[in-house]
């Protein structure tokens, strides 16, 4: 491998969000409630107003936000995905054109997001940028249905391995190859030079904003048909 230093930007949209809460209780009141999520929170009384025993609770938490390197980097971040807004477009139309049930299936969360908020790697709800990084066999537990992977510069080796399927895949910059990355377990190996990849990924706890918006969806703060 090249002597650069490993580095990963993680540069998730939305956080993988929504802390499990449990014995609720109403501020100055000693009645708990148990709750997952919003589930069962009582619907007449505000959700600020709720709170896990004395310590104190991020009540921002109910709803997908953006994750922590969006906001203390806001003007690289938008600089960034303004650079990728291209990229970004035609591997949605990639997807859409040859999977069609599953662009829909990950679009519904990023459709509906807070304030109409649209990532600019839609559909997919963020994205990872690996520089110089050859990772270990894994899965992608976190992640929904597909990935994508697009490897950049100049570099030789670093395949793909898909070790489930017993493939080798000998990327280069520019390709993408989309696979689903919780069921596949995956690597990539040694290379030389500078490579790095983009990475977009869906993510599966966005499956409870969906269902119900975390729960919340019929509660007084939210509303939302």
């Amino acid at each position: 491998m090249g002597n650069s230093k490993f580095s990963n930007i993680q540069l998730d949209v939305y956080n993988r969000f929504t802390e499990s809460v449990s014995a609720y209780q109403i501020k100055s009141s000693k009645t708990k409630y148990y709750l997952s999520q919003g589930q069962g929170a009582p619907e007449h009384i505000h959700p600020d107003y709720l709170h896990k025993g004395k310590k104190h609770m991020n009540h921002g938490q109910r709803i997908p936000y953006q994750s922590k390197v969006v906001k203390e980097s806001p003007e690289k971040y938008h600089a960034l995905m303004s650079t990728l807004k291209d990229v970004c477009q035609v591997v949605s139309d990639v997807i859409k054109k040859h999977l069609p049930d599953l662009h829909a299936q990950i679009s519904i969360f990023c459709d509906i997001l807070p304030l109409n908020d649209r990532p600019t790697t839609h559909p997919f709800p963020g994205c990872v940028i690996n520089l110089q990084v050859a990772t270990e066999g894994h899965l992608d537990s976190g992640d929904d249905t597909i990935c994508v992977v697009i490897p950049f510069g100049d570099f030789e080796g670093g395949e793909l391995v898909l070790s489930d399927a017993g493939l080798m895949i000998n990327l280069q910059e520019g390709d993408v190859f989309i696979f689903p990355s919780f069921r596949l377990t995956h690597f990539n190996m040694h290379f030389t030079g500078v490579r790095g990849s983009l990475v977009m990924h869906s993510d599966k706890d966005g499956k409870r904003w969906v269902k119900d918006r975390n729960g919340w969806q019929f509660h007084m703060a939210t509303l939302v048909s």
